[in-house]
């Protein structure tokens, strides 16, 4: 699973941590702006800025449509979907995946695409002029804010579904939610900013030593990062050429011309010149080449000119390309010089033997001259990616299969001596690196197994204080992402449990928290600060927990062949996988409330695919066991007729399946059943939905909770094929009840 996250942030744009539990008081110095608010500036002024920055003509007249839209969209800010635009568009230069020409100014993608295709133009949305794109843009923005009377009916915006309705109603809120990146809304509250200054609102502060309550204000540097890794070195593969050979017979020879021509004599050809002497030699008296011998009878069959074979018909034609003589392959040049050894005909690659003839003997894996190949059938030797024996290998444009760490299309790859491509975790030169299932080298944040890692733009796994873009985060030794508090010889740093970024300019469990990421202040609830030392490798990276449990919460479903079911009861499209991250997020807070450690199957905003079913299955599975985790619940929503509705639990009965051991605990078991009932009623009693009480799965459909180690339950929130139900399920408040009803059955009952 692959998560990139790019992260550009300047000083005092820290997000404003939401929803973190009555101990947690977060002041940061950058202020969130609401998405629905008046713009401080102008469209003039907002011109005049997008053009200090080298905007475009047509995007500094998007400004004018951005402001004339505000109204009819939700009464979104108008600036601050134009410096969203800047930010989307490199002010109108494009660059990116898309361009002009889709009049798409903030990446919308189309309604029916599933999952990211962020780098894939053909899952973005064509508008037909920029008039429809921005409104599509400005409907967008006001659904994710939850403008009164959204979703409407009259939207260019291709995906205005309900479920995402009033998710983000600030700027900063848009990290996570619009894209990816846990940084995005801070990115655009940025540019925001900078437009207020460009245009005199407000006063650009370069804050230093302490504010007014004697908060340090200082730079961040908790510690030394180290230096980054050189790249490892890597071999560009041979590309796949195709030879083209000047015939040079043509330039070399005389075009005969002459009023006699050809003769036959006692059975034989000849050419005669004008003069009535016999030619010798290759001649070309029309569209094809003959050769004459030292007494001018014309060649048939092969023929050695000078050490160089050629053949030529029964009509004296020379031959060139492939021809079959005696069963056998041949290959003449476009010179007619018969070809051994390795060639390419344009469409394949062959081995021809010294004779000529080419090799029909081998099939499959062939060692020649000390390198191995591959043939297939009809002598054809293959190149580019083959799959044998569920290993992966590539065999460069020469034909020859590669070994070591390679560069194949812009990306990097690492194959083994017997040319296997390896694909998870590899050390080179004593550093870490990861390859993704496709066996492409990772850059960028990663999710493995549960833990998080950083690898620098040359692929090396990152170690200790990292510093991207003036934010801060801490690695392990093992890599994974620390999060919580860290103390760092007599100075302690809290890392943001969703981020892992070093928190400044905040009040954590009753610290205060200065510019310079050190805790401040004393606190009376000593026990919530960690000694946790920056060498330590056994942490698992989580804060520790009052009841000492881990819990594992699985949002169902992903983004390949895994996706979730969606419905479309009043005409709004409701997809289950979103649905199930949006729970899942809000029930992580509340676990995280009450002090347990939490560890999520897939992030919000991360948006994975595993490439089959089990393997998605397997993963959810894997990450759970390989935690120990003393709990996990999978988060559903339920699909079938218009009329079927209520919330249901699931627990399994089941045995293990073989490859997990194939046993049936039974404590296990009377705990996922006992457990599934509590969390069940707990639901119902909470929203006032009808109880379809707690399940066996019988039917041994449920992967999850037969194969996890731990007690296991599968809830489903509610049917979003009911029209009442899915507006149920997409309302943020009763997600957030259905949450806290979860949490607290747990808290009671585990």
């Amino acid at each position: 699973m692959n998560i990139k996250n790019k992260i550009i942030t300047f000083l005092f744009a820290f997000a404003i941590i939401l929803s973190f539990g009555p101990t947690v008081n977060v002041q940061a110095t950058t202020t969130d702006v609401k998405i629905i608010s008046d713009s401080k500036v102008t469209v003039k002024e907002a011109r005049k800025w997008a053009k200090s920055k080298g905007a475009t003509e047509t995007f500094i007249d998007l400004a004018d449509l951005y402001f004339k839209y505000s109204s009819d969209c939700g009464d979104v800010n108008p600036a601050i979907a134009y410096v969203q635009a800047a930010k989307e568009t490199g002010y109108g230069n494009f660059g990116g995946v898309l361009d002009k020409s889709y009049h798409n100014p903030c990446g919308l993608k189309l309604k029916t695409v599933a999952e990211g295709s962020d780098t894939d133009k053909d899952a973005h949305q064509v508008f037909k002029t920029w008039d429809r794109g921005v409104q599509a843009h400005m409907d967008h923005l006001a659904l994710y804010a939850g403008a009164s009377g959204y979703p409407k009916n009259d939207t260019y915006d291709p995906r205005h579904f309900i479920n995402i309705k009033g998710t983000a109603k600030t700027v900063n809120a848009l990290g996570g939610k619009w894209a990816p990146s846990a940084t995005y809304g801070e990115e655009i509250n940025t540019l925001y900013k900078n437009l207020l200054v460009y245009a005199g609102v407000e006063e650009n502060h370069d804050s230093n030593s302490n504010d007014s309550n004697g908060v340090s204000m200082e730079t961040p540097k908790p510690g030394t990062p180290e230096t980054k890794p050189s790249a490892p070195n890597a071999t560009s593969v041979i590309e796949k050429s195709i030879p083209q050979v000047v015939d040079k017979t043509e330039a070399d020879k005389p075009n005969i011309i002459s009023t006699i021509g050809w003769k036959q004599e006692n059975g034989a050809w000849y050419y005669y010149k004008s003069d009535n002497t016999k030619v010798q030699g290759f001649i070309k008296p029309d569209s094809n080449w003959y050769y004459l011998k030292d007494d001018g009878k014309m060649a048939t069959g092969w023929l050695n000119d000078n050490g160089t074979w050629y053949y030529f018909n029964n009509s004296g034609i020379m031959a060139k390309g492939w021809i079959q003589l005696n069963n056998q392959w041949y290959y003449l040049k476009d010179s007619g010089a018969m070809s051994t050894g390795f060639i390419n005909d344009g469409s394949n690659l062959y081995y021809l033997k010294d004779s000529g003839a080419m090799s029909t003997d081998n099939s499959g894996w062939t060692a020649l001259s000390g390198k191995w190949y591959y043939f297939e059938g009809n002598g054809r030797i293959k190149t580019g990616w083959l799959k044998d024996n569920n290993n992966w290998y590539f065999l460069q444009g020469d034909g020859s299969m590669v070994t070591n760490f390679n560069t194949i299309n812009s990306k990097n790859y690492l194959f083994n001596d017997s040319g296997s491509m390896r694909i998870g975790w590899e050390n080179m030169n004593n550093y870490w690196y990861y390859f993704n299932n496709d066996g492409s080298m990772e850059t960028g944040w990663i999710n493995d197994g549960g833990s998080k890692y950083y690898l620098y733009d040359t692929g090396a796994m990152a170690k200790g204080w990292i510093n991207l873009d003036g934010t801060w985060n801490y690695l392990k030794e093992s890599g994974s992402m620390v999060t919580g508090w860290i103390n760092v010889g007599s100075d302690s740093y809290y890392l943001e449990p969703s981020t892992g970024r070093m928190l400044t300019n905040t009040t954590i469990d009753g610290y205060k928290i200065g510019a310079d990421g050190k805790k401040q202040t004393s606190s009376s609830n000593q026990n919530n600060n960690q000694n946790v030392n920056q060498n330590n490798t056994t942490n698992n990276g989580n804060t520790t927990n009052s009841k000492g449990k881990t819990i594992v919460i699985d949002p169902g479903h992903d983004y390949g062949n895994d996706y979730g079911c969606e419905s479309e009861p009043n005409g709004v499209t409701y997809s289950e996988t979103v649905l199930d991250m949006q729970v899942a997020a809000k029930l992580q807070k509340e676990f995280e409330k009450r002090g347990y450690t939490v560890v999520m199957t897939r992030e919000d905003g991360e948006k994975p695919s595993y490439g089959t079913l089990t393997a998605s299955l397997s993963h959810k599975t894997n990450v759970a066991n390989n935690a120990n985790a003393d709990f996990f619940i999978s988060i559903h929503h339920n699909s079938a007729t218009e009329a079927a509705k209520g919330v249901e639990t699931y627990y399994s009965t089941a045995p293990k399946d073989a490859s997990y051991g194939g046993y049936l605990d039974y404590k296990r078991l009377e705990i996922s059943k006992k457990m599934a009932t509590a969390i069940n009623n707990s639901i119902v009693n909470k929203i006032g939905a009808k109880n379809r009480g707690a399940k066996d799965d019988s039917s041994r459909t449920l992967f999850v909770l037969r194969n996890t180690n731990m007690p296991a339950v599968l809830v489903e929130v509610g049917f979003i094929t009911n029209q009442d139900e899915a507006l149920r399920c997409a309302d943020s408040d009763s997600q957030q009840e259905v949450s806290e009803a979860i949490a607290q059955a747990v808290s009671n009952s585990l």
